[in-house]
């Protein structure tokens, strides 16, 4: 057995918390506005490659697709455009909004055991995030790209535009896709995959820059697990003893394995797939909650937090034995006007729930 210095001085954590950033800890979808910021109809050509993505994982179910390839596909657009990585940090610093009680609820969580964000984001985006909440970049994990190595020639950027305009004309169904039923391709969506289709699986390969998007680190669905395989391997605390807290569609992986594990998995604003994933399901404007949730959990076990839920009104909250009332009394106060709906999530009502959850979402996060 490894000799642990901080063990022998007493110095152990028992427990961890992992976090996914958008919609939590980011209230703007950074990528998106990226697009939208560049490109002409940049954000509806960014919904058109997010759908896009999702229909290959889910209705196609293409294995030799990378799931959760959104922002590994948008990048070559971008690039035409004229992003660089100096431009990516500094826009992403400007247009950074950080979601009501996250900053509090990191720092809290920060102070209290080791934490960690797993997140799709760009690295310039996270960036910008850790410097606005005081949280250490060596602790986060995120899609791994430099635009400055993604080397497009004029040809091949003067086809990428006018592709971008072609894209961004297609239309976008309003349905979501659901988990509950086998999936069904709209006319809207037949035509998003052929024109895809056409370029990233025919055109795309056969370009003199496909060769530098080959080391973009892209974090999906799959390398989210693995990296909180790796952070259970790092820490030796086991996923009974986790939070996780995650609201996208790539999460759902790793929740899965934090609640069929017994620990704390929480959806906060998530989709349909992350409230399917999760034993604990929270929507609102402030990520207080979380950190209220994530106490409890530290301070008495995960059959203390689903008591607490049991009790979450205001009134029954004002008098219940919280293991940190003084953080009680913050949530109390920042949302005056109604608390977070905190739920246990079952077979029983999580498809009421994931409606519920996915529609919030879809309001808040632009």
């Amino acid at each position: 057995m490894e000799y642990n210095p901080m063990e022998e001085m007493g110095f152990t954590q028992d427990k961890q918390f992992v976090c996914g950033s958008l919609g939590f800890i980011s209230a703007n979808n950074n990528a998106r506005r990226m697009c939208a910021r560049l490109i002409r109809n940049g954000g509806r050509l960014f919904d058109v490659i997010s759908r896009y993505d999702d229909l290959v994982a889910y209705a196609l179910n293409r294995e030799e697709v990378h799931f959760g390839s959104t922002m590994k596909m948008i990048l070559p657009f971008l690039n035409a455009f004229g992003a660089t990585d100096h431009w990516a940090y500094g826009f992403s610093k400007e247009d950074l909004e950080i979601f009501p009680g996250a900053d509090r609820a990191m720092r809290y969580v920060g102070s209290l055991l080791p934490a960690y964000i797993n997140t799709c984001s760009y690295e310039h985006h996270m960036m910008a995030v850790c410097d606005a909440i005081g949280f250490p970049i060596g602790n986060v994990s995120c899609t791994q790209a430099s635009f400055d190595a993604v080397k497009i020639n004029k040809a091949e950027a003067r086809e990428l535009k006018s592709l971008a305009g072609t894209i961004s004309g297609l239309k976008v169904p309003d349905a979501a896709f659901s988990l509950d039923k086998a999936v069904s391709l709209m006319e809207e969506d037949t035509e998003i995959i052929s024109v895809l289709d056409a370029f990233f699986l025919e055109r795309l390969p056969e370009m003199e820059m496909v060769e530098t998007l080959k080391p973009v680190g892209v974090m999906g669905q799959n390398e989210k697990a693995y990296v909180l395989l790796e952070v259970r391997r790092r820490t030796d605390i086991e996923f009974s003893d986790t939070v996780y807290v995650g609201g996208d569609s790539s999460d759902g992986q790793a929740m899965d394995l934090i609640r069929d594990n017994s620990g704390l998995s929480i959806s906060f604003n998530g989709d349909e797939r992350a409230v399917n994933s999760c034993n604990i399901a929270v929507t609102g404007n402030d990520a207080t909650a979380v950190a209220v949730l994530t106490s409890e959990f530290y301070n008495e076990g995960i059959e203390a937090v689903f008591d607490l839920v049991d009790n979450w009104e205001r009134a029954k909250l004002k008098v219940y034995p919280c293991a940190d009332t003084y953080l009680r009394d913050a949530m109390l106060k920042a949302s005056p006007r109604g608390l977070p709906s905190v739920r246990k999530v079952d077979r029983k009502n999580v498809k009421d729930v994931a409606k519920e959850s996915a529609a919030f979402r879809k309001k808040i996060l632009k």
